[in-house]
């Protein structure tokens, strides 16, 4: 396996990520599907509170492998934009409490795709106010956005400077987004690329 500088975090990952949108079926398949990952290098687990139960499914596995394997992967979950502040805290505790953890390593805005997403996140007291005071309490470490929106949304969200890295769709059918990749690249950003192969 080999592992990549993910922007300024400061975060060595491996260049394959899990990702866990699919791998529902149950808490054994969860779990022998995590160990397979691990035993190929992968130390970042992607996941989303809108991928059914695998926030809760991830979090049963993380507390049956142990702390030591806790200490050796990255644990990326998404949320998405609010425009309330209260809805993404109760969010935030849910996730956490879903994951069995304390500290969410990368939390991302799952989704700044419109104009109105982008207002809610730049918003003083919106929901960014909750990501950041939690940020502060040591609760999350990091915090990027996940993106299927149009180029100038994703420019415009990574110009706010809010954010340490970007989830967005970049590969060799679909080079769209070079210019995006290069904005995120010149501020120091992580890029993690989307469904590499399109969804196969």
């Amino acid at each position: 396996m080999q592992y990549r500088q993910f922007g300024k975090t400061g975060l060595s990952l491996s260049v394959f990520s899990l990702g866990t949108m699919r791998s529902l079926a149950d808490q054994a398949t969860f779990q022998a599907t995590m160990i397979a990952a691990l035993e190929a290098g992968m130390n970042h687990i992607e996941t989303a509170r809108g991928y059914g139960q695998s926030e809760v499914l991830l979090g049963q596995v993380l507390q049956a492998l142990g702390s030591r394997v806790r200490s050796q992967i990255t644990v990326t979950t998404k949320i998405p934009p609010k425009p309330d502040a209260a809805t993404m805290a109760a969010q935030l505790e849910e996730s956490l409490s879903r994951l069995q953890v304390e500290v969410i390593d990368c939390l991302a805005i799952h989704g700044i795709n419109t104009l109105e997403h982008l207002a809610w996140v730049q918003a003083p007291d919106g929901c960014m106010a909750v990501v950041r005071a939690a940020q502060a309490a040591g609760r999350v470490r990091h915090i990027g956005f996940s993106t299927h929106g149009s180029q100038a949304v994703i420019e415009a969200a990574i110009a706010t400077g809010q954010f340490a890295f970007v989830n967005l769709h970049y590969y060799w059918s679909f080079p769209h987004h070079q210019a995006v990749v290069q904005q995120a690249h010149e501020q120091g950003m992580g890029v993690f690329i989307i469904s590499p192969s399109d969804k196969g």
